[in-house]
């Protein structure tokens, strides 16, 4: 099943969001996907975020009140070619999914979904990406220590 992260439309370091992009790659993920509703313009991250990535898929959930038809195809168009043709069209075939408590419930998740879907979409958490780096085994790292000062 693929696995589809909804980045947050507003965020303070570009360095940190890209790097999120970056790691949600690394981590197996197919897709990162925007929401077109408040906040900063979800092209231009998309855009960015296909400049530091090579296999993210990427996606627009569009809100029930898009740009016009003419201004929204250019620039789905530009950010099609700038991404290398790696821009999905269509998510109605995705499903959104609350994200996951534990490695459990990612995996009842994952048991559940239809064969009729293209993929699950899921919101950005850090829970999640320690889910996909590690599907099999919860990892206790309690003999890390940080350093304070």
């Amino acid at each position: 099943m693929k696995v589809g992260v909804i980045l947050p439309s507003r965020f303070e370091d570009p360095g940190e969001f890209l790097a999120d992009a970056r790691a949600m790659e690394a981590a197996g993920v197919d897709s990162i996907w925007m929401e077109d509703g408040d906040g900063l313009d979800p092209l231009l991250a998309l855009a960015a975020i296909a400049a530091v990535t090579g296999q993210l898929r990427l996606g627009l959930l569009r809100s029930s009140a898009p740009l016009p038809n003419i201004e929204l195809d250019r620039r789905m168009d530009t950010l099609q070619h700038l991404s290398r043709q790696r821009v999905i069209t269509e998510h109605k075939r995705w499903r959104r999914v609350d994200v996951p408590a534990d490695r459990d419930t990612w995996a009842r998740t994952l048991e559940q979904a239809g064969a009729d879907l293209d993929g699950l979409l899921v919101p950005m958490d850090p829970r999640l990406l320690d889910i996909l780096r590690h599907p099999d085994e919860a990892i206790d790292r309690s003999d890390l220590l940080l350093a304070q000062g």
